[in-house]
């Protein structure tokens, strides 16, 4: 098995900068997670004793991950541009977290390696273009921080993963339950990996971010279907969406209730099987936007069981044939939603799956859409083309 020397790495390749990589005119390509002034607040919490706010050096609201090597990611559409081809046969570098269920690198290696993974079903990967840094020389660290770090900004520290299946498929509506099943599982093995690595760093709070882009308007780069996971080391906070979803679930438990454990969803349920529930949003991001729930309460996609794993499989791929049948656009995101691992608060883990459309300046203005359809037509039709099928 041929390995890649540390020497030999280029700069940020797998988030990786070392001695060997770096120049100080790198400095401004080091990312940066950055929060916007006018957008985000530090987070205050209630003291028993003072009985006053008191803040915690967290912030919440909107931020940015502004990372230079993203631009250089490999692009193109049709098979002929799949990168993770090379990888699979064990013709291009990678570094390998978890194949299948299976724990494999350790996810802080610097250590590239060939590997012919070919006789396995899923495998999750360091993401070789990240949005973060996995690991900076120290030397270089104590240079550039006071360079780079301010009130609002911060380097940014996170582990980006991907995960892919060896088999070939672009959508949601082409892959088999057996290796969207695979993926899940490859992709919960190494959130687990990355959390135990990170508990031994010292880093217990983790905003975990598992999505999927399909298609190039809907942000993939790479053709064939794959997941992606942000992993924030940062310890500095959440986003607005996170924050609102924490307090939607505090008041939850303030009238003693989960939402999502008691809601009948009216005449909106979709699709349901024996662990999972399908139904259009309320309250629609987009049209057609569709939301997923387990039956159990699970807070997070960690805890996720294989039994649930193939119930997700399962109705991600039926209700992405009934909107492939009604002609809603195929570039889509998978959104999920899971408690950040740390964080002592309740939680009910949610999926979105939403189409891609043009928006307008209200909807960029505010967090608000105009929806052109009721959710419960959008449900009937859908629950009508599914029975097409």
């Amino acid at each position: 098995m041929a390995t890649m020397r540390l020497e030999e790495i280029p700069f940020m390749h797998w988030g990786i900068i070392t001695k060997y990589n770096f120049s100080p005119e790198y400095t401004r390509y080091i990312p940066r997670k950055r929060w916007d002034p006018l957008t985000s607040v530090e987070i205050k919490l209630y003291d028993e004793i003072t009985r006053q706010l008191v803040g915690i050096g967290k912030r919440k609201g909107h931020f940015s991950y502004i990372s230079p090597i993203r631009g250089k990611r490999p692009k193109g559409e049709g098979r002929v541009r799949d990168v993770f081809e090379k990888i699979i046969k064990g013709e291009d570098y990678a570094i390998f977290v978890a194949l299948d269920d299976k724990a494999k690198n350790d996810p802080f290696s610097l250590t590239p390696e060939l590997l012919n993974v070919e006789n396995y079903k899923a495998a999750t990967i360091i993401n070789r273009f990240p949005a973060t840094v996995r690991y900076i020389d120290s030397e270089i660290l104590e240079k550039v921080r006071p360079l780079i770090e301010d009130e609002f900004t911060r380097i940014a520290f996170g582990v980006n993963l991907i995960t892919f299946p060896v088999n070939y498929s672009e959508t949601l509506s082409e892959v088999s339950v057996e290796d969207l099943v695979a993926i899940f599982k490859s992709m919960r093995t190494a959130i687990v990996r990355v959390a135990e690595a990170a508990r031994k760093k010292g880093i217990d709070l983790l905003p975990v971010y598992p999505f999927f882009n399909i298609g190039p308007m809907a942000g993939g780069s790479q053709p064939r279907l794959h997941s992606q996971v942000y992993i924030d080391l940062n310890i500095d906070g959440h986003g607005t969406m996170m924050e609102n979803i924490l307090q939607a679930f505090d008041e939850m438990r303030n009238r003693g209730i989960c939402y999502l454990c008691t809601s009948k969803h009216d005449d909106r349920i979709v699709y349901e099987n024996s662990t999972w529930i399908v139904w259009t949003s309320l309250s629609p991001r987009r049209n057609y936007h569709l939301r997923l729930t387990p039956k159990r309460h699970v807070e997070r996609f960690t805890e996720l069981d294989d039994f649930e794993l193939e119930g997700l499989a399962d109705a991600l791929i039926r209700v992405s044939k009934g909107l492939d049948r009604l002609n809603i656009d195929r570039n889509r995101n998978v959104l999920i939603y899971s408690n950040p691992i740390g964080y002592n608060s309740i939680f009910h883990l949610y999926i979105d799956l939403i189409s891609f459309e043009k928006i307008g300046g209200i909807e960029m203005l505010d967090s608000c859409r105009v929806a052109r359809i009721a959710p419960e037509d959008a449900a009937a039709e859908l629950k009508k083309a599914m029975k097409e099928i």
